[in-house]
């Protein structure tokens, strides 16, 4: 799976610039259309280029569960003035 992901987006990267060529030698310029498909090429290099993908981490039960319990049991905590606590009163 990870070739093939290297794969296409290397395609897509060469196509991309190919198509940006296309849209300058017909046009004559550099055209809007032309600088769009250019500034989507650095996707597809980072397609090509990233080292994982984030659906291809096979590391999922390492990860702890997430415990809502922890904060509940710490139970209420006493919180200063802030003008006691040296913090300014804001001037509106």
């Amino acid at each position: 799976m990870r070739k093939l992901r290297i794969a296409i987006g290397w395609v897509l990267a060469v196509v991309l610039i190919g198509l940006s060529a296309n849209s300058f030698a017909s046009e004559g310029g550099l055209t809007a259309e032309a600088w769009g498909f250019l500034l989507l090429t650095p996707l597809a290099l980072a397609i090509a280029l990233s080292p994982t993908a984030p659906w291809e981490n096979d590391d999922t039960e390492s990860a702890e569960p997430w415990d809502d319990e922890d904060e509940s049991e710490s139970g209420a905590k006493d919180v200063p003035d802030p003008i006691e606590a040296g913090f300014d009163v804001p001037v509106l």
